[in-house]
């Protein structure tokens, strides 16, 4: 579960609504895991993958246009995150474990996000914005 106040803001505003918008994702795959629906759970985790890719398409095309100096590092950070997501996707379609899909939201998930936008997002708008 993260809060809106958990969430960093940036200096790009499209930036901001689409980290709510996964912000919003993240606490519904939280609510739906704890239900314990195994269709639920596989629908939201389908949706939150679809959400992150166009989110990381998106900036990644920002960051060309820009030619942000961090463009390697940042897409190698999205592609890791994006494989973990696919790869616990993987895990639940064998082992449906609500109990994973938790540990993961709290665990790595959420904190992943906050860093990921306190550092590599928040440094890209900064440049964006020069």
């Amino acid at each position: 579960m993260i809060t809106q106040d958990q969430l960093p803001m940036v200096l790009v505003p499209s930036m901001n609504d689409t980290h709510l918008e996964d912000m919003l994702l993240i606490n519904k795959l939280d609510k739906v895991s704890k239900e314990g629906n195994v269709k639920v759970i596989k629908e939201v985790l389908q949706e939150l993958l679809d959400h992150t890719t166009i989110h990381f398409t998106d900036e990644e095309k920002l960051m060309k246009e820009a030619r942000f100096p961090a463009f390697t590092e940042h897409k190698s950070e999205h592609d890791r995150h994006l494989h973990e997501l696919k790869a616990l996707m993987k895990y639940f379609d064998t082992n449906r474990d609500p109990g994973a899909i938790i540990a993961y939201v709290k665990g790595g998930l959420t904190p992943w996000m906050t860093h990921h936008v306190k550092t590599m997002d928040t440094e890209m708008a900064v440049f964006l914005k020069v």
